[in-house]
């Protein structure tokens, strides 16, 4: 079964289908990893197929060990190693076999010591030997990565993908720590086993690994090649001279159990026990949710009764000592502490600062409403609700980022500061120098256009004045109008007026226009008095522009881009997302709804459909809305959810709106009434992601400018991208704010 699909990868055309047959255990094995990575790696679409006894599959293959591989020209038993040459044969260009007969060998080498030194002692009982050997195989491989980035050649072959695969169940077995910083040897390797199993490929394999047939699509192409494969982070000198709290809680305390380690954090609470010979701190340091309980005793930690004078919650540490299990319920580990530095104490005894004390600390440990949180903003993230927040912030900004590089489109830094006259996105904050250095300086005059003089002017002054307003007129360009009494900003820093920006969409767009696929991702700023929880002043966009795309294309990319943040938030931020959905401020059921929207096609339909929909509800099934749904009014958040949450519980795209309430530069359709423009709508949030296919014919695009009252000349540059080489083109915007609303479940922007 062949199909003929591009694959950018592979540098073929040949899709290949294949099938893994094996037991229910061994398909979920690392060694079925291997080969699902394999196809992964190389455009190769295959389904897996299971099988109840063995007889089966030695009826496909007699040397067969609880795989088959079954592929055009046969069945392959044995080996994993056997069938991951078989499918990287099947796809040549994607280099994953070598590019020599040397590096063939070199690859052959590797994956057999892979086997003999650490797939065959995973399979032994003891747990000591296994660590040993272990042990002795990553010096191996360090000595090895030390000088290179891959264990052959310049790239990943299946030398890396069937090492990383072995030591992903060694990790899983808690026989190694990926992440140990406390061995230079396991540094290396930890760091080139991430870069190759934080790729693509790797991921889709994962994922494969736990989902039942057809798990592999032929066309899902490691794109991570399109702007090139990054290096593993190798530090030269920075080292931590901690292990955060995250590292240590991992695997329930197993990396560290029985180990000394220094950690470092800010209280959370405070305890004497035993009539003050135990002193017990909860110590967090923000890489978690979770806090690590340190145990301190008057007569074996050194700094004991400093550490008791801390003034409670809020203080912070740098405490060194043993990890041990816990004896307690709700860790499964702890710190035995041998020596205590209290690093800060919590001065809130008193009014005046100067007092040891908590009475008037914040953020004390007692439950706190969102607004006194936003009124202590600088203490904020101490709080465990906007600690998660950020981290889930974090992580979703580096999903942007890695979702767009990896699709081969260029960052672009669009200006915060701009003179545009006009971005057609909102009102604008003035940034100016007039009002001086002295903000408390009284009485400051700013300069005003005056009146001209009118004065008797001779006839061949007048015919200079006549020549040049008729080639002002001729200019496609703005011509600023000094109007008597309006300020004067020829003496201001820019010498005309200049804002801050409101979207970065038309700027790069002009970047579009020659790179092809870009995308700007900045603060921007809207002077707009809305006080409403989904409306902020400054607030981050992504804003992605593709050339040679029409509006299909734009909501497609919308589509995959928000369902990648989503998985990346389900498989990155799993425990700050149980957090929200157990938090008062967060929501029930939400790791559910975000699973929803991965699991189902976002519907599409028409503005005029879903105008179809909202009257019939409104009038015929007593739906009560604050505002009637009519053809050509701008959908409030109301009608929009009620498309998402209550007809059809998932995201819903609308297409085609009426052409007065879009923006200018938004495609016409051919009807000449709507325009190309696309919103998708989410539950809980309304709009999240608003786009279009833009308008690349001139002469339509200064009809629309003269139609919504905007002056042509104001936006010429805009214009003259249609001049010189226009191409079809389309992009959308997504308020980053409203995305962390959409993925943490909280209900105010401002949190």
């Amino acid at each position: 079964y062949i199909e003929y699909q591009d694959c950018e990868d592979s540098k073929s055309s040949l899709i290949i289908m294949a099938v893994l047959t094996g037991t229910a255990s061994e398909l979920e094995s690392y060694r079925a990893l291997k080969v699902l990575a394999v196809a992964a790696k190389s455009c190769l679409s295959l389904q897996k197929e299971v099988v109840v006894t063995n007889e089966d599959l030695l009826a496909l293959s007699p040397i067969s060990k609880g795989l088959v591989l079954s592929i055009l020209d046969g069945h392959i038993g044995g080996s994993s190693a056997a069938m991951m040459k078989a499918l990287a044969s099947l796809a040549p260009g994607s280099g994953i076999a070598g590019q020599s007969l040397l590096e063939s060998a070199n690859i052959d080498s590797w994956i057999q010591y892979g086997a003999t030194s650490i797939e065959i002692p995973l399979e032994a009982s003891s747990e000591v030997d296994v660590k040993d050997d272990i042990a002795k195989a990553i010096a191996v491989l360090s000595t090895k990565l030390a000088d290179s980035t891959y264990m052959v050649g310049d790239s990943i072959t299946i030398a890396d993908i069937s090492l990383c695969c072995a030591l992903y169940k060694a990790a899983s077995d808690k026989l190694w720590n990926p992440s140990s910083i406390d061995d230079e040897k396991l540094t290396i390797v930890g760091q080139w086993y991430g870069s190759v199993t934080r790729q693509d490929f790797f991921i889709s394999a994962l994922h494969a690994l736990k989902s039942d047939g057809e798990v592999l699509a032929g066309n899902t192409v490691d794109v991570s090649s399109f702007n090139g494969v990054a290096p593993p982070v190798v530090n030269k000198l920075y080292k931590r001279n901690r292990i955060r709290v995250k590292e240590v809680l991992a695997n329930d305390g197993a990396n560290f159990m029985g180990k000394t380690v220094t950690v470092a954090g800010w209280t959370r609470t405070t305890r004497n026990a035993n009539k003050g010979l135990l002193l017990f701190i909860e110590l967090n340091d923000g890489s978690t949710g979770q806090s690590l309980q340190c145990i301190l005793e008057s007569d074996k930690t050194e700094g004991y009764e400093e550490s008791k004078l801390s003034g409670g919650a809020g203080s912070s540490f740098q405490i060194t000592g043993t990890i041990v299990a816990s004896q307690g319920d709700g860790q499964s580990v702890e710190l035995k502490a041998d020596t205590s530095k209290l690093l800060g104490a919590v001065y809130g005894g008193d009014a005046e600062g100067t007092k040891v004390g908590g009475m008037l600390y914040p953020m004390s440990k007692k439950a706190h409403t969102l607004e006194h949180m936003r009124t202590h903003a600088h203490l904020r993230p101490r709080a465990r609700l906007h600690a998660a927040a950020m981290r889930v912030r974090h992580a979703m900004a580096f999903a942007t980022h890695k979702f767009f590089n990896d699709n081969g489109f260029l960052y672009i830094h669009t200006p915060i500061l701009t003179c545009a006259d006009c971005e057609g996105a909102g009102e604008q904050f003035g940034v100016t120098t007039l009002l001086g250095a002295d903000h408390n300086q009284p009485g400051v005059d700013l300069p005003l256009h005056e009146k001209p003089e009118e004065k008797k002017l001779s006839n061949k002054e007048l015919k200079r004045l006549a020549k040049k307003a008729a080639k002002d007129a001729e200019s496609n360009k703005l011509i600023e109008e000094k109007v008597p009494g309006a300020v004067d900003y020829s003496g201001d820093f820019f010498g005309k007026r200049a804002n801050l920006t409101v979207s970065g969409q038309l700027n790069v767009e002009t970047h579009a226009c020659a790179l092809s696929d870009v995308y700007t991702f900045g603060p921007t700023f809207r002077a707009e008095n809305s006080h409403t929880t989904r409306h902020l002043s400054e607030f981050w966009m992504i804003e992605p522009e593709i050339a040679f795309a029409n509006l299909e294309d734009d909501i497609n990319l919308a589509e995959d881009y928000l369902k990648y943040c989503v998985q990346y938030a389900l498989d990155m931020c799993a425990d700050d997302l149980e957090f929200f959905e157990n938090s008062p401020f967060g929501e029930a059921g939400l790791r559910d709804r975000l699973k929803n929207v991965l699991d189902n096609p976002f519907k599409r339909l028409t503005y005029t459909e879903a105008i179809e929909i909202l009257i019939k509800a409104y009038k015929e099934d007593g739906v009560k809305f604050e505002v009637e749904p009519v053809w050509g009014i701008d959908l409030p958040s109301e009608h929009e959810r009620y498309l998402c949450e209550q007809v059809y519980k998932k995201p819903v795209v609308l297409t085609n709106y009426p052409k007065e309430i879009k923006a200018f530069y938004m495609k016409l359709d051919e009807d000449g009434k709507t325009v190309s423009a696309a919103d998708i709508l989410v539950p809980k949030i309304g709009e999240i992601i608003g786009g279009s296919q833009r308008e690349h014919r001139k002469d339509v695009l200064v009809q629309r400018c003269i139609e919504m009252g905007l002056d042509p000349k104001s936006v010429w540059w805009y214009i003259e991208l249609r001049k010189y080489g226009t191409v079809p083109h389309a992009g959308f915007g997504l308020g980053f704010e409203r995305l962390i609303l959409f993925i943490t479940g909280l209900d105010n922007i401002r949190d």
